[in-house]
């Protein structure tokens, strides 16, 4: 006897959000992904970046939360792919900041085509709870803007390091 299965691509999505801690403030930008930086990554990378894996899934997540980093090199110098200590385009530098919100791509015949846009919005600071990002940078990674990580079960809260603004020169003339 032949069984034959027929999939609608159906797969269940999680949108985890447990990496926020409290309301957060305005503090987004438009930055512009590259999503060969998800589509070329190991199958292991993808499972941490992405949500709604099944094996006949035609539309994945991107989740939100994940840490962005700015590509400095190459032919997509200028765009963001999420942050990999084992990229060699400038993704390993450190963290830009957190995708704010989960982005569906579509899985088709010719590759990987985000629903709406590439454009997505990044925060550049905030409370987060580190360890429920969906990839945790080590302790040693530089971060952009304004993080404080925040443990809620000790009430413990730590600045991310933020080599930029801590070197950043002074102005002249300002007596900084």
């Amino acid at each position: 006897m032949v069984s034959m299965i027929h999939s609608t691509g159906v797969s269940t999505v999680d949108d985890d959000q447990t990496w926020r801690y409290g309301e957060q403030l305005p503090g987004t930008v438009s930055v512009t992904l590259d999503m060969d930086t998800f589509s070329k990554a190991t199958e292991v990378k993808q499972k941490q970046y992405m949500t709604g894996w099944g094996d006949a899934a035609t539309e994945l997540w991107i989740k939100s939360g994940l840490p962005l980093a700015r590509i400095t090199s190459g032919a997509s110098a200028g765009l963001y792919g999420p942050y990999d200590p084992d990229a060699k385009d400038g993704r390993q530098s450190g963290v830009a900041g957190l995708l704010e919100s989960q982005i569906g791509v579509a899985v088709t015949v010719n590759g990987w085509e985000v629903q709406d846009s590439e454009i997505v919005g990044m925060r550049f600071r905030g409370n987060v709870i580190v360890e429920n990002l969906p990839v945790v940078p080590d302790d040693t990674v530089t971060w952009e803007g304004d993080f404080v990580s925040v443990k809620p079960d000790t009430g413990e809260t730590k600045r991310l390091l933020n080599t930029a603004a801590a070197t950043a020169p002074a102005t002249p003339g300002t007596g900084d």
